[in-house]
């Protein structure tokens, strides 16, 4: 009987640390700390005529720049084409501090496309660091 008491509180421990672990997990992270928050998409007469993202910066690091591809898909989650794109901080947008979100988009002229999948390729950080 003795036994049985002394795991128990060894076992409610660790049950609570994975539950909490995994109930304060927000969305899925990439790799490099970079998640997708929102995208948008616009079809008009058969065309996906553009999008619009957020990324938020998620890390201890200041974002410079981004690499990523947008997947275009029909209903069905046919593939309808892929385009590529960059973001990199300039004269007018620095870069993105921890915490802030990064809004990006195109114009884009797709066929048959209704919705977007957007993936992250490779991010650069303002301290040199690259993460693919």
């Amino acid at each position: 009987m003795k036994r049985y008491l002394t795991l128990f509180p060894f076992t409610l421990a660790v049950f609570l640390f994975l539950f909490l672990s995994l109930s304060l997990t927000k969305g899925p992270l990439t790799d490099c700390g970079i998640t997708v928050s929102k995208s948008y998409n616009q079809q008009v007469l058969g065309k996906n005529i553009g999008f619009f993202v957020i990324f938020k910066n998620n890390t201890t690091r200041s974002l410079d720049a981004i690499d990523y591809k947008v997947i275009y898909k029909n209903g069905f989650d046919e593939v309808k084409g892929t385009r590529s794109f960059t973001w990199q901080a300039g004269n007018f947008l620095g870069p993105k501090l921890p915490g802030e979100s990064l809004k990006d988009g195109s114009t884009t002229w797709v066929d048959d496309a209704n919705k977007i999948e957007v993936v992250i390729k490779r991010v650069h950080f303002t301290d040199g660091y690259t993460c693919k």
